[in-house]
């Protein structure tokens, strides 16, 4: 019984400081999150970085400016991005390429992520 309660302690405690979900990995992600919410656009998977030496338009990386980076829309084009758990939106304008990882459609500065209130990879509605 003693051995019993040992492990119950032990597995608790490895549960209660399993990292947050956005730092699990991308697989973890895929395997246990859904979209959420109303979206009269497109429900896509959404991550954020905030460094960078130029954008392949040749633009300077700025994380404040509310940009973004997708695969295949041409430099220039206007995004709107909104956060289905809390309803902020913002317009981005795709000036680079990205993202490379299977599954995720865009990366936004973290100045954009951060005007959605975004902490992570998570699923976004874009317009």
């Amino acid at each position: 019984m003693r051995s019993l309660c040992i492990f119950g302690l032990a597995l608790a405690g490895l549960i209660t400081s399993s990292p947050p979900a956005h730092s699990r990995g991308f697989s973890w992600f895929f395997a246990h999150s859904r979209p959420v919410g109303n979206c009269s656009g497109q429900q896509v998977v959404a991550t954020y970085y905030v460094s960078g030496r130029r954008t392949a338009s040749g633009r300077a990386f700025a994380a404040g400016e509310m940009t973004a980076a997708h695969r295949t829309l041409p430099f220039g084009s206007r995004v709107t991005v909104t956060n289905p758990q809390n309803g902020s939106s913002v317009t981005v304008v795709i000036n680079d390429r990205g993202p490379f990882t299977r599954g995720v459609t865009l990366d936004l500065s973290a100045g954009a992520a951060r005007a959605i209130g975004m902490h992570g990879t998570q699923w976004v509605c874009m317009l």
